[in-house]
């Protein structure tokens, strides 16, 4: 009696929903390649970089983000010079 062949299925991980950083909503990772989207669309990823754009250029925040890529003068020793 010939035995009955078994198909192999791969089994399928379930893919969470994830919240768009941008607008909140919902949606499903595409590809299960490369690091997790922050945004659903390009649209999104458009609107966030003009966010940082318009926040990096007020008053307050220009110079807070200027700063973060300069040596900081305070904690230098008589040796560094």
């Amino acid at each position: 009696m010939p035995m009955p062949s078994r198909t192999h299925t791969t089994p399928t991980l379930a893919t969470p929903t994830l919240h768009c950083a941008c607008c909140g909503r919902p949606f499903t990772r595409t590809s299960g390649r490369g690091p997790t989207p922050l945004y659903c669309s390009a649209d999104c990823r458009t609107q966030i970089r003009i966010r940082q754009r318009v926040w990096s250029s007020r008053p307050g925040y220009a110079v807070a983000s200027g700063t973060a890529n300069h040596r900081s003068t305070l904690f230098e020793t008589a040796c560094a010079s």
